[in-house]
């Protein structure tokens, strides 16, 4: 919505249109309740005088800081179309990468939910019936099929309990999600696994320089421009080190030294690419190549680790099968067994 939003103002601006008729275009267009409700504001505002930025700053939950920042730069310096055509192609490819990663946990996400399920199916109501039926036979069963017996049985007679226990711990896992302390400390740990550390360089990496190239072309200060992109990055050891570019691009330095300054940043062929672009005065350009580069490399990391996951899920899967098909079958020989030994 923000995106569409972002590219009918810079085709109406360009068109001569007034900012209020344009705003009152679009919002008798949109669907949404809410940027109905924003636009309208706007429009309400900036007939009294006011300036869209000023009238957004309120929205800060449903406006970031990069879309308030080039808002306000493109107000400043007269050129409020190019910052709206630039916010419109950076949401659009936001929203794409994001998808992409979406798309790609869909799959195991579904496989590990059904795994999930189909054993608590099994546990709740399938072994508890079997239960009651081989453990009230008078014959001998294996220690390993009695134990399993048992745990059936008791699962059988605790039903609320165990529902209780299992939405319990499902609830938990959501609100560990919740919470922005634990969120971090989990994320901050899954981060270090090999192959979804690699995808999450590279996701910060296109993000950081698209944002800065975004912002940068909209005539935004290079520190400003700084700050605002460091919001952006994910992993919270990144964040921190991106936070003080500015400090050192405000000493005089150049921003491709200050980068390679810092450990376990940014990568060599970035340090490399953004050294050029300060020196051909195109940092803009050769940022946006590099956002686009590492985009394309998230994607391609992405199939890979679901090519590799897809194996390994299957394997599980197989696995998980054929010991619940061995719980099941064993007791049932057993007990055959057991009444040919009596009879």
């Amino acid at each position: 919505e923000k995106a569409a939003f972002c590219r009918f103002m810079a085709t109406m601006l360009r068109a001569g249109l007034p900012l209020p008729e344009a705003l009152d275009i679009i919002r008798q267009e949109t669907q949404s309740k809410k940027l109905k409700e924003v636009l309208f504001d706007i429009s309400f505002h900036i007939r009294k005088g006011a300036t869209i930025f000023s009238v957004l700053a309120n929205y800060k939950k449903e406006f970031d800081a990069v879309f308030l920042t080039m808002v306000k730069a493109g107000e400043e310096s007269g050129t409020l179309e190019k910052s709206f055509d630039y916010l419109a192609k950076q949401l659009l490819t936001s929203y794409e990468l994001s998808q992409k990663v979406k798309s790609s946990m869909m799959y195991p996400i579904i496989i590990i939910g059904a795994m999930i399920a189909n054993a608590f199916i099994m546990l709740g109501f399938v072994l508890p019936k079997m239960s009651d039926v081989f453990l009230s036979l008078n014959t001998k069963i294996p220690p390993v099929t009695k134990f399993v017996l048992n745990v059936g049985k008791t699962v059988g007679d605790n039903l609320a309990l165990t529902f209780g226990v299992f939405f319990g711990i499902i609830f938990l896992v959501i609100l560990l999600f919740l919470i922005r302390t634990s969120r971090t400390f989990i994320f901050s740990y899954a981060v270090k696994l090999p192959v979804i550390s690699k995808v999450m360089d590279q996701l910060d990496t296109a993000r950081f320089a698209r944002t800065l190239s975004t912002l940068l072309k909209s005539g935004v200060p290079i520190m400003v421009a700084l700050d605002v992109s460091s919001d952006v990055l994910k992993q919270p050891h990144l964040k921190r080190q991106a936070k003080e570019f500015s400090i050192g691009v405000a000493k005089g330095e150049s921003l491709s030294d200050i980068i390679l300054s810092k450990k376990r940043s940014f990568s060599v062929m970035m340090i490399q690419s953004i050294k050029a672009g300060e020196k051909t005065g195109s940092l803009e350009v050769v940022l946006e190549e590099l956002a686009s580069f590492y985009e394309m490399e998230v994607d391609y990391g992405l199939k890979r680790a679901t090519a590799l996951l897809e194996p390994l899920l299957m394997l599980i899967i197989g696995v998980a099968v054929g010991v619940m098909v061995v719980l099941l079958i064993t007791p049932i020989y057993s007990i055959v067994g057991g009444l040919e030994s009596g009879l």
